[in-house]
């Protein structure tokens, strides 16, 4: 039987009123999976639970069998079995690239720590760039170091929170790439906080949906955008219309409690509907319709 590299079992985390409750869930060796959710979802928690900074309320984190040493049991995170990128990296600006990394290994022999140095440089595409002090390198670039920083030590678990925020679109997709081919490589298993869902459904083979502190859906990004459990997870991928569910429009609405939903592009020629704007998105034009009393939008 093949041992889950994350295995969360019943995991829930309180702070003052609030209460998260994570449920269960595992991700195999070789897997990346992506939380998505709104700002102060959980997702950040989730991660910091999963990294050993915070202690669950009840349940367990478990990495390849072993229960994860919090804080309260080991005064220094342990590395080796999750590394870490921050959403602002914590190179030091005065080293280069390459020392940066092979601060990380000081218990290897000069050769074997030289040796693994070279290889993440190779991986995260850094020759050239490794003599440089990571002050003078780019936002991208100081990433791959971060990035090649925390896979250092061949931990069995990679954690990115946020941390190809601030990157421009073509920079975040390359590093994306090298990323999870590198995981596929390694067998490491991946967990990545990512804002935009065009990035998400890229580089995902699973999708955790976090929204008010529970993990609400969980499943490969095709099923996930099919067949959301909410016009909420609709919305993280596309645009949508919700309307009141009495509320009498023509269309496949799909009932979600007391009100109803669809996607815009599913939404259907409304005979005597005005058009009051036009915006253009990277998938086409999008029309913001007036339609007896209500504001809807068609692709």
């Amino acid at each position: 039987m093949n041992v889950p590299a994350v295995d969360i079992q019943d995991l829930k985390f309180a702070f003052d009123t609030t209460t998260f409750d994570f449920g269960s869930a595992q991700i195999q060796p070789g897997q990346v999976v992506v939380l998505l959710g709104p700002s102060g979802a959980g997702k950040s928690t989730l991660m910091r639970l999963l990294r050993g900074e915070l202690d669950p309320l009840e349940g367990t984190v478990s990495i390849v069998g072993q229960q994860v040493k919090t804080r309260k049991k080991a005064l220094v995170l342990d590395e080796t079995r999750a590394g870490w990128v921050p959403q602002l990296d914590d190179l030091q600006p005065m080293l280069t690239a390459r020392e940066n990394i092979a601060h990380h290994l000081l218990r290897l022999e000069e050769e074997e720590r030289e040796e693994r140095v070279e290889m993440l440089l190779k991986v995260m595409h850094l020759q050239g760039h490794d003599a440089l002090p990571v002050r003078a390198l780019s936002g991208g670039q100081r990433q791959r170091v971060s990035i090649a920083k925390a896979m250092a030590n061949r931990p069995p678990v990679l954690l990115m929170d946020e941390s190809l925020a601030q990157l421009d679109l073509r920079t975040k997709t390359s590093i994306l790439i090298d990323v999870k081919q590198m995981v596929r490589e390694t067998k490491t298993a991946a967990i990545l906080v990512l804002h935009d869902p065009t990035d998400a459904l890229m580089v995902a083979d699973e999708l955790w949906v976090i929204r008010d502190g529970a993990l609400v859906q969980k499943g490969k990004p095709e099923a996930v955008v099919k067949q959301p459990e909410s016009h909420a997870i609709a919305g993280l991928f596309d645009h949508i219309n919700v309307v009141a569910r009495e509320v009498d429009v023509p269309g496949p609405w799909r009932l979600d409690g007391e009100e109803k939903w669809l996607f815009a592009h599913e939404l259907p020629e409304l005979i005597g509907a005005e058009v009051l704007e036009v915006f253009t998105t990277p998938s086409g034009p999008m029309e913001l319709v007036s339609w007896k009393g209500l504001k809807l939008l068609k692709k």
